[in-house]
């Protein structure tokens, strides 16, 4: 089965999955998406999968409380903090 993986990147120890999401709010089920998109993976030994979620919007609370994302990048402060 297909799965629509947003960003990946590759390096030689570790798969960043990244989910992209802009919403005004953000649900938890973003986190119940991207675990079923992990799990679909055949990972070869030695290799971490880290999931990152880039969002636009307000997150509910339990997604930061639930600790899944190894990062929680807010593409609004990437933007703001861009400036010459």
């Amino acid at each position: 089965m297909a799965c629509q993986i947003d960003l990946l990147i590759q390096t030689k120890y570790t798969i960043y999955v990244c989910e992209i999401k802009f919403r005004n709010i953000i649900s938890k089920k973003v986190i119940v998406d991207e675990q079923e998109r992990i799990n679909r993976f055949k990972v070869p030994k030695g290799i971490s999968i880290r999931p990152i979620l880039i969002y636009s919007g307000e997150l509910e609370k339990s997604i930061q409380t639930e600790d899944f994302f190894d990062q929680l990048v807010c593409f609004d402060d990437f933007l703001i903090s861009s400036e010459y």
